[in-house]
C-alpha cells in the first residue's frame, strides 16, 4: 500500500472487513457469442462498451475478464463481467 493512502473498509456482523464494490454473482443469458441478452431476468435494450482485463497473468490466481456495459429493458445501466478464469458471471457497481 502506498504510504499515506487511505483504504475504504467496514466491518461485518462478525468483525471481518467487507470489500466496497466487491462482485457479486449475476444470472446472465448469454449469445453463444458471449454477448449477454439478460442479466437478473431484465432483458440487455443496448450494450454500450465491451472491454477485456488480463492481469496477474504470472501468478496462480490471474485475472481474465471480459466486461460490458449494459442499458437494460428498464432504462438502468449496469456493468456485468464474465470471469475467464473462474467461470460465472457478475455484476459491479461503479463507485
Amino acid at each position: 500500500m502506498v504510504s499515506g493512502s487511505r483504504v475504504a473498509r467496514s466491518a461485518g456482523p462478525e468483525g471481518r472487513v467487507a470489500r466496497f464494490n466487491a462482485p457479486r454473482a449475476a444470472r446472465v443469458e448469454a449469445s453463444p457469442s458471449g454477448i449477454p441478452r439478460e442479466v437478473n431476468h431484465q432483458e440487455v435494450a443496448c450494450v454500450r462498451e465491451e472491454w477485456r482485463v488480463v492481469d496477474r497473468w504470472w501468478t496462480e490466481e490471474p485475472v481474465v475478464r471480459r466486461y460490458f456495459e449494459l442499458v437494460l429493458e428498464s432504462g438502468e445501466n449496469t456493468v456485468v463481467f464474465h470471469d475467464g478464469a473462474g467461470g460465472g458471471w457478475f455484476t459491479q457497481k461503479g463507485a
